[in-house]
């Protein structure tokens, strides 16, 4: 899996380029992802440890083919926030949008239980105190 890593032109270095950290980069998968994976997971990995605040993945030219794919998408979408940084899906089908967010709310079900909004009962009480008050 070969994707095309796209950093920001700087107009004059201050530093050396090795120290030069861009606020966002994008991959471009230069095609499908499958059971090839996991260079693509590595590639978003090591852009997510590089960038400074964002990670685009753009899909012009590729596409998630099977659910390795997906938990690819997934394992990036973890490790962004657990990072503090932003990861968006450019270009993506409808269909891939789908899985992929399944699997996400999947994984943090499995993890962290039902995200349903409950709160304290004195609360729910007040509340509904206040909505049946004329």
């Amino acid at each position: 899996m070969e994707s095309t890593l796209h950093r920001p032109e700087i107009p004059f270095e201050i530093d050396p380029p090795n120290s030069f950290n861009p606020q966002t980069i994008v991959l471009q998968p230069n095609n499908d992802l499958s059971s090839s994976s996991n260079s693509f997971q590595q590639s978003l990995e090591e852009a997510l440890d590089l960038a400074g605040e964002r990670v685009i993945v753009d899909f012009l030219w590729g596409d998630v083919t099977d659910s390795q794919g997906v938990e690819a998408l997934v394992a990036g979408l973890e490790k962004a926030t657990l990072l503090g940084k932003s990861l968006s899906f450019q270009s993506m089908n409808p269909q891939t949008r789908t899985l992929v967010e399944a699997e996400w709310d999947r994984q943090r079900h499995l993890r962290f239980g039902a995200w349903d909004d409950v709160f304290e009962l004195e609360l729910e009480r007040f509340l509904d105190a206040i909505h049946h008050d004329p």
